[in-house]
């Protein structure tokens, strides 16, 4: 019978290959789980009573366009929403010649796979939101001060926050 060693280094060689398969794997998926956001920075975060929260992000070029005091031609918004840490859904809202289009990715996909949802665009316009920007105050504040802007929102699920929610911001 070998001694008490004698199989360890080939076990640890094979636990080691093993751990490095894994993180290599959880880092691919990692990639494609966030392919959506290259190109984004994240200015708010919006937190609800039920543990879901969402994040909102703007391209950087309509970022730098608003640093520079001048407005974005074309602009596009990404929500992506998540529960329980879980990324669940990607709405999307694109500028594009003085219209707002919206729509949804799921996780995973790229924008080119966006889909319109016109009523959502029935949503923000009935909300009277800046725009139809909800987090409008939060991106002024975000271009202003260079912090991410927080809030909450007291309503759980899909329900839209009331627009003076995105006006009272921590950080």
């Amino acid at each position: 019978m070998p001694k008490s060693g004698h199989f360890m280094v080939p076990s640890l060689v094979a636990l080691l290959a093993f751990l490095a398969l894994i993180s290599g794997a959880a880092a691919a998926f990692a990639v494609v789980a966030d392919n959506h956001s290259s190109g984004f920075t994240r200015y708010a975060r919006v937190d609800r009573p039920d543990g879901t929260y969402r994040n909102m992000l703007v391209d950087n070029a309509s970022l730098e366009a608003l640093r520079r005091g001048g407005p974005a031609e074309t602009m596009t918004i990404l929500m992506e929403s998540f529960s329980d840490d879980d990324l669940t859904t990607v709405f999307v809202k694109r500028r594009k010649e003085g219209r707002w289009t919206y729509g949804s990715i799921r996780p995973g996909e790229g924008l080119d796979a966006f889909r319109p949802s016109p009523p959502c665009a029935t949503c923000h316009r009935a909300a009277g939101a800046s725009d139809g920007t909800f987090t409008r105050p939060m991106l002024e504040g975000f271009v202003k001060t260079g912090a991410e802007q927080q809030t909450y929102c007291d309503r759980p699920g899909r329900s839209p926050c009331s627009p003076d929610v995105y006006r009272r911001t921590s950080r």
